[in-house]
């Protein structure tokens, strides 16, 4: 509890000092912070119109409870006209007749069994099922695309709720019936709401960008983890390069450039199996269109002001913490600079003279959060850690080595080869941002290593002085957060902190946003302790 409450001091402090140089100015800033507030925004508008305008009775929890607890097995015929789903049933004289009648060949329709689970089927079809009593013959009823009759077979216990506390069986039961009377709200609100606003896609961009698409996945599809993967993505990017500033969409009085579609629908998860090239439009489309009515709907939020509402607000105040702090910790990266003779120095020092520990890892790199957090449930749900690494992996040599590396100095791979050698044998760390992606990594081994006597190489000289600009610019960082937080000063409360309870489960929270999408609840921190032993320099460490 100490070393995280430390590392949220010297996350508070760089913080502190980016807001103090006025690096919240930054477009960078500006345009992720923006991005963020349009999303909790969003999220707010859901929670006023949708989540906070449903109620739930009494009676339909009563109702809902007897329900669950039954399990049916129905009979039916399924036509997609109405004509002649009403022509049938009213030649079906008895329940008998609905299995025994032979229907001609001229009339679309389906024969088939189907055990209704409540909370599972179409509300309509759920209504008209339940409320059959055994042997008897529905009336025509239309629900989803067709038409359908109906004949209760049997009925029996749905173990799976009646083996529940009635107070969970509850809960259960609320959950279900709010749900399905949020996706009503919902359907009812966007139709009323997008009504007033205006937002299209441009037919001829459109195709251009659903083409090269098409040319793309379909030429390779089974090698890619997904229709927007990054892969897939630069490809019809390099294809479409000549138009990437055309506009594909205007959203309000917006304009959406090809190059920003493509950035926006970049390593969403979407895995299809393609029968004909042609779905890919209808994917594509469906996709842009979600898009653009989240977009509209973050507008009418800002527009009623509700990213000034206090729970969005605090929110936003810790999300714009953590990017200062992450733009102050770049900014000190950047100053540090490495000259020739530091890096000689470096070779020289480790060149049969110097054994810097070694350390073998398995790992997985995704592009984003979202490909993580399924690759993680994937390895706790017992898939091999090699497996996932090639299912999951983004990067290449990884799939094809399921996720293991060579020993490696702990110099390198910052922050993977320090972290690595604090770790113990087969214990797991992650996500962490790296390389423009997120990692999770189990570490396979541990041992010394000797720099080797070859010819200095280009390749070396280049590890070596990213080697030294690491080790200075977190001897930079301490030396400024020591700095800082005895200029600033800090204090904790060991008593509060004693009151505390934590659990040693390790967890990943996500935050569903309503209207569709999720952001991780916190941001993620790297532990920051070697400053606290770091004695404050007395010059000023940054200009």
């Amino acid at each position: 509890k100490a070393e995280f409450l430390y590392t949220l001091i010297a996350e508070k402090l760089l913080a502190q000092e980016a807001g103090a140089r006025n690096m919240d100015r930054d477009t960078v800033f500006q345009q992720a912070f923006l991005s963020l507030r349009k999303k909790l925004s969003r999220d707010e508008l859901y929670k006023i119109e949708i989540a906070r305008k449903v109620k739930v009775t009494a009676a339909e929890i009563n109702q809902g409870m007897m329900r669950a607890q039954r399990l049916i097995k129905v009979s039916y015929l399924y036509f997609p006209g109405e004509g002649d789903a009403k022509f049938v049933r009213a030649l079906l004289k008895s329940p008998a007749d609905l299995e025994m009648m032979r229907i001609d060949s001229s009339i679309a329709f389906l024969r088939d069994t189907a055990t209704v689970l409540w909370g599972d089927a179409d509300p309509v079809l759920e209504d008209a099922v339940y409320a059959l009593k055994a042997g008897t013959l529905s009336p025509v009823i239309k629900a989803g695309t067709g038409y359908y009759v109906i004949k209760v077979l049997h009925v029996q216990p749905n173990r799976t709720y009646t083996s529940l506390q009635k107070n969970i069986l509850r809960d259960r039961v609320i959950e279900i019936i709010r749900l399905r009377k949020e996706r009503k709200r919902l359907d009812e609100y966007v139709a009323e709401v997008l009504q007033k606003k205006r937002g299209y896609a441009i037919p001829s961009t459109f195709a251009l960008f659903a083409g090269a698409l098409q040319d793309v996945y379909c030429n390779g599809g089974k090698q890619y983890d997904g229709l927007f993967s990054p892969e897939v993505m630069e490809q019809v990017r390099r294809q479409c390069r000549t138009s990437l500033s055309d506009t594909l969409a205007v959203v309000g009085n917006s304009h959406w450039t090809l190059e920003s579609v493509i950035f926006r629908l970049m390593n969403k998860i979407v895995r299809v199996e393609l029968v004909d090239s042609a779905d890919i439009p209808r994917i594509l489309n469906t996709q842009i269109k979600i898009l653009v009515q989240q977009e509209l709907l973050e507008e009418e939020a800002l527009n009623r002001g509700l990213d000034r509402t206090p729970s969005v607000q605090e929110k936003l105040e810790l999300w714009r913490h953590a990017m200062l702090a992450s733009l102050m910790k770049n900014y000190i990266r950047n100053t540090v600079t490495v000259s020739d003779s530091e890096v000689y120095s470096f070779l020289g020092s480790g060149d049969q003279k110097m054994e810097f520990p070694l350390v073998e890892v398995r790992l997985i790199k995704t592009a984003s959060l979202d490909q993580m957090s399924d690759a993680i449930e994937a390895l706790h749900e017992g898939t091999s850690f090699s497996e996932v690494a090639r299912l999951w992996s983004v990067d290449s040599a990884t799939k094809i080595n399921g996720g293991s590396t060579e020993y490696f100095p702990i110099t390198e791979k910052p922050p993977i080869g320090a972290l690595a050698w604090k770790m113990e044998i087969n214990e797991m760390h992650g996500p962490l941002l790296y390389d423009g992606g997120y990692l999770f990594f189990q570490v396979t081994g541990k041992k010394k290593g000797t720099a080797g006597t070859d010819t200095l190489l280009a390749v070396q000289y280049q590890k070596a002085k990213m080697s030294v600009s690491n080790m200075k610019a977190k001897r930079t960082l301490d030396r400024f957060l020591a700095q800082t937080g005895r200029d600033r000063g800090f204090t904790i409360f060991e008593d509060r902190l004693k009151q505390i309870t934590v659990t040693p489960i390790p967890m990943m929270t996500f935050r569903i946003l309503g209207f569709g999408g999720r952001i991780m609840e916190v941001p993620f921190v790297d532990p920051q302790l070697d400053w606290l032993n770091v004695v404050p320099p007395k010059t000023k460490v940054l200009p």
